[in-house]
């Protein structure tokens, strides 16, 4: 039973992380038709960020909120 709980929690992640690369290969897409190069330099750079940074990141930004919520 724990193996299952495990791998049913495996494929969810997966499947986060794969929703997110795909929304991050339409974003660069849509970075290859902009007609300006500085803008499409700065699309690029923004929808380029790994799956794995992006939730590093997201919770390093949710540590300092929950911490000052369990000070209330």
């Amino acid at each position: 039973m724990k193996a299952l709980v495990a791998l049913l929690f495996l494929s969810l992640l997966s499947g986060c992380e794969l929703m997110y690369d795909m929304g991050q290969q339409t974003a660069l897409r849509d970075c290859e038709q902009m007609q300006d190069a500085t803008a499409r330099t700065e699309c690029r750079r923004r929808n380029s960020q790994d799956y794995r940074d992006y939730e590093q990141q997201r919770r390093q930004l949710q540590a300092p909120a929950a911490a000052s919520g369990a000070k209330r």
